[in-house]
């Protein structure tokens, strides 16, 4: 069952005679919602663990458009570094080689670090769960603003 999840996939890509939009407008629509009820109930990782889902799919769909490769299921690294090759616009450069990449770090310690205790450094349960709500918090905006970016590269370059 896991070696059938970790073969190369490629990205489904909407068109008129699919149900691709449909089916990721639902998706998006109710993984939104999840995200908010998961940051207002206290869930933060399962909130940034959608977020990093979303800022993923989005990458994805703009680096394929841009380059006309296949960049469907890639990590947030990879998408990164995709963006470091491939992008020109220097806004989102910015947003994607700066403040994403410091969300991902947050995301990585939030994700990877809950019961690791640093050298010198006390941090109770509730001081990581408010870091946690920070990360949500943070990665919900960067959704928006990389959506926002990509969509206005797409327009102006139409």
């Amino acid at each position: 069952m896991l070696a059938k999840m970790t073969k190369d996939r490629e990205r489904a890509v909407s068109s008129n005679d699919n149900a691709v939009s449909q089916e990721r407008y639902e998706l998006y629509k109710a993984t939104f919602e999840w995200i908010a009820k998961s940051i207002r109930e206290g869930f933060y990782l399962e909130a940034i663990s959608l977020e990093e889902s979303l800022i993923t799919d989005r990458l994805e769909s703009y680096l394929t458009w841009r380059t006309g490769m296949n960049f469907g299921f890639k990590t947030l690294g990879e998408l990164q570094q995709a963006i470091r090759r491939h992008e020109r616009d220097a806004d989102l450069r910015l947003l994607v080689l700066d403040e994403l990449d410091q969300w991902r770090r947050a995301r990585n310690k939030a994700a990877h670090e809950m019961v690791k205790i640093e050298a010198g450094k006390q941090v109770s349960w509730q001081e990581r769960m408010m870091i946690n709500q920070a990360v949500a918090t943070v990665g919900l905006e960067l959704i928006r603003r990389i959506d926002r970016q990509t969509r206005r590269l797409r327009l102006s370059e139409s």
